[in-house]
């Protein structure tokens, strides 16, 4: 299924629109275009570890929630740590969105909890959103080529069955623009993190690149929602590559440290 881009009064942002269409959330992936942050962090900016101030990124919390229709003073974060953590996000936590506030060391949350907007950080790394429309609760998932390697997506699905009652046939799940296998230039360390996993196919999104490999961190996230049961109709990927697209993008191995960064957000509406 297609991703949709919205723009609300200059703020840029796309939806999955198979996740739109099992309805009863608000979610979106973000782009670079819309916020209020200076450069280097020009405009929409959510990485607060980087320079930009409180004030800016509190403020870019709240226009993109008037756009995507999410209250956006009671996003949670976690600390993202590259690993396979998932962590239950609950009531108490909303609004713990800033660096110092965010209550979890983990690349995952969870939560039933309606109005409670679950938000991962993205600047060439998966963000994966995940829905069940029956059990009523949702995952977002932070995946680099780290996390991609333990897991993380597989992980996300099973702890919403296993804490919810979700199902396989009754989960969604949308990948966000990441960095694609046309940019994702790796050496050998990286490669044999997946070859480790002996599975062919997981080999098969990895192809060498004269000393180097070239590795397809969405298709193979995809192979690890579809290992938990979902539906191949119900995943969908989006098709950008962040790098090859920096004037709508933040790419960290285009630009380095002094960027800003994207979210992928989902919230349950009550």
């Amino acid at each position: 299924m297609p991703f949709t881009e919205h723009n609300h009064n200059g703020l840029i942002y796309d939806t999955a629109d198979g996740l739109s269409a099992a309805g009863g959330i608000r979610h979106a992936f973000t782009t670079r275009h819309g916020g209020v942050s200076p450069a280097p962090f020009d405009t929409l900016n959510f990485a607060d570890n980087r320079g930009d101030t409180a004030e800016n990124l509190l403020e870019n919390y709240r226009r993109l929630g008037l756009a995507a229709g999410f209250d956006g003073s009671r996003v949670v974060g976690c600390r993202q740590v590259h690993g396979d953590l998932v962590r239950i996000a609950s009531e108490e936590h909303a609004g713990s969105i800033l660096w110092e506030d965010r209550p979890y060391d983990a690349d995952a949350l969870v939560t039933n909890v309606a109005n409670l907007p679950l938000v991962v950080f993205g600047s060439d790394c998966c963000t994966i959103l995940l829905y069940d429309t029956l059990a009523r609760c949702i995952g977002a998932c932070h995946a680099g080529w780290r996390g991609t390697a333990k897991g993380i997506a597989l992980k996300t699905a099973v702890s919403m069955m296993t804490f919810y009652g979700a199902t396989p046939q009754t989960l969604h799940a949308a990948i966000g623009p990441s960095i694609g296998k046309c940019c994702f230039l790796t050496d050998d360390d990286v490669k044999e993190e997946f070859a480790q996993l002996l599975d062919p196919a997981i080999d098969e999104q990895i192809t060498r690149a004269g000393g180097k490999y070239r590795i397809d961190l969405k298709a193979i996230n995809r192979l690890w929602l579809l290992r938990a049961g979902l539906d191949p109709k119900h995943v969908e990927i989006h098709p950008d590559c962040t790098m090859c697209h920096p004037e709508r993008y933040w790419s960290h191995r285009l630009m380095g440290e002094r960027r800003g960064g994207m979210v992928g957000v989902i919230s349950l509406e009550a």
